[in-house]
């Protein structure tokens, strides 16, 4: 039913032996074969299944439905924006909103295939290094599924996501950092999975290749909300590259088999102080060796990934849909946070909104035309990170309870 390659080492397998890694620093790819499931997968099918990811759970490396851990992940809303769109002169911008994910995060589509596929191979414990979204995530369906979490955050994590993780049930640690350009997290992650045999389930596709399927139900979810016609544009936050790689190779397969024509062109935003598929692409470096950044310094840490894991996916279909980059400051990240909360009643979190920075500047260029059909994903909830919104926004003030101080304080606001 499909061919099963790692992009590094070439090595192939089958699904009764695959492993999440084969340990080479490669993802380990999944090929279906579209034309056969394409006799399954129809418009007229999907459109009776319930909406989530498991309706397209033949594209899922799964053996058994069985198996599936959930939550009531994917089929999240379209909206077409209102406000912010008429501030921008926009006519057709719209958001994904990932922050009512059963986890605040887009993560929850790539985590709980990897979780499913590690209950459905008996593991105990799945491990994750992550910011904080990608282990809430995996510790949410490790919970479901009644396995051991073990996380690794960096030690200048958010107070609010470790609190959310220790809740969950996770065994939580926060590592210092030694070096700059080497994430102590994924350096101590693969040296526990290898000394205690747990199974390494952070976002990233080069250590866990079935999680980088489940992100693909982003792009078939965008594709039917528009009616088989994808937008021209889907602006991407981007760390390690593979919210945008996996939803690319989701807008593919539906390509393939011929449920939508064309391709939306991806465009890659990541901030300024961590923009390492940024550089690889403008500079045209080799898509499996790509320069990390020297630094990982930004307001959006869910998007501070030295490293790009899956940046060799995101060059190639950067490549294939003529895809743009660009990076974006701190303070245009911040700016956006607080008019998308205030335009749209969307809360987000700094990393969630970082492609709406990078929009705004592609539309002042003239990249972006103002009547083209724009997608945003928000792939992240405010409450993940509340010190930065707390640090944006005006202090509550203690009033009175007269209305002659309520005026006095409204005209001071």
């Amino acid at each position: 039913m499909m061919s099963i390659k790692c992009a590094k080492c070439g090595k192939t397998y089958e699904m009764s032996n695959v492993p999440p890694n084969d340990g080479c620093g490669g993802r380990i790819d999944f090929e279906y074969n579209l034309d056969i499931i394409k006799e399954t997968i129809t418009r007229e099918s999907l459109s009776k299944r319930t909406p989530g990811l498991w309706k397209y759970f033949e594209l899922m490396p799964l053996n058994d439905r069985k198996n599936i851990v959930t939550a009531g992940e994917g089929g999240t809303p379209l909206i077409e924006s209102k406000r912010l769109g008429k501030e921008w002169m926009m006519k057709n911008l719209s958001f994904k909103i990932e922050t009512v994910n059963p986890s605040g995060s887009f993560k929850d589509r790539p985590i709980c295939v990897g979780v499913s596929k590690a209950l459905e191979d008996g593991v105990k414990t799945v491990s994750a290094a992550s910011s904080g979204n990608a282990a809430a995530s995996m510790s949410t369906y490790a919970a479901r599924a009644g396995l051991q979490a073990v996380v690794f955050v960096p030690e200048d994590a958010p107070k609010g996501k470790l609190i959310h993780l220790r809740t969950l049930g996770a065994k939580v640690f926060r590592v210092k950092k030694v070096q700059d350009g080497v994430d102590p997290t994924t350096t101590l992650l693969l040296a526990a999975c290898e000394e205690f045999g747990w199974t390494p389930s952070p976002s990233f596709g080069p250590f866990n290749c079935f999680q980088f399927e489940g992100t693909k139900s982003l792009g078939f979810e965008i594709a039917e909300q528009t009616g088989w016609n994808p937008p021209d544009w889907i602006l991407f936050p981007t760390g390690s590259g593979g919210l945008m790689a996996g939803t690319m190779k989701g807008f593919w397969e539906f390509q393939q088999m011929g449920l939508i024509d064309n391709l939306p062109r991806p465009i890659v935003v990541q901030p300024e102080g961590c923009a390492p598929i940024v550089r690889a692409f403008k500079e045209d470096q080799e898509p499996l060796k790509i320069t990390p950044w020297d630094s990982n310094e930004t307001v959006a840490g869910g998007l501070a990934d030295p490293f790009p894991w899956d940046g060799d996916a995101a060059l190639k279909y950067l490549k294939l849909a003529k895809g743009e980059v660009i990076a974006v400051s701190d303070r245009a990240i911040e700016e956006s946070l607080v008019l998308l909360g205030k335009l749209e009643g969307v809360f987000a979190e700094p990393s969630g909104v970082a492609a709406l920075a990078g929009l705004k500047i592609l539309v002042d260029q003239g990249t972006i035309d103002k009547s083209d059909r724009v997608v945003v994903p928000i792939t992240g909830s405010g409450f993940k990170d509340l010190a930065t919104p707390d640090r944006l926004t005006p202090e509550v003030k203690l009033i009175q309870p007269e209305t002659s101080a309520l005026k006095k304080a409204l005209e001071n606001y």
